[in-house]
């Protein structure tokens, strides 16, 4: 067996490592976006509950109103926390699915050099091959023509 089938292998299987690694890298910046989009959420929620707060306490108002406008906010910036330390990870996650799309892609460059390589050297060892026979070929020839001419 020559050596075509196992770098074809080799370079099929980096090639499908680099597909898998471009599909978590897109996974894993969905995610971060979607967190994204929760944390402007959130942000607009506590803008909006905070205007209201406040337009709450220029009127006459009670202090159980207040209060519970005032814990809905608590509530949001502890929300709004943890969304923030889940964008963290998964910003780091995004980052380190980055890295391995180029690992993954510098792998698969290295194979194709590989494969390329292979298929020089054996063309080159076909050549020569092909060279030798024309040469054997010609030496039969020439022996064959000399003795006839005797």
């Amino acid at each position: 067996m020559n050596g075509t089938p196992v770098w074809e292998l080799l370079a099929s299987k980096a090639q499908r490592e680099v597909q898998q690694a471009q599909q978590q890298l897109a996974e894993a910046q969905l995610r971060k976006d979607q967190a994204i989009e929760r944390e402007q959420k959130l942000d607009q929620l506590l803008i909006e509950y905070a205007e209201r707060l406040n337009s709450i306490q220029r009127r006459a108002h009670s202090t159980t109103e207040a209060g519970n406008y005032r814990n809905f906010i608590v509530q949001l910036q502890s929300i709004k926390s943890r969304s923030s330390a889940e964008f963290e990870t998964l910003d780091t996650a995004c980052k380190n699915a980055r890295q391995d799309v180029i690992h993954a892609d510098q792998e698969r460059l290295k194979i194709e050099r590989l494969v390329e390589r292979d298929k020089q050297q054996r063309q080159q060892a076909r050549d020569q091959r092909e060279s030798r026979a024309a040469e054997a070929e010609s030496m039969i020839q020439f022996n064959l023509r000399d003795r006839l001419q005797r």
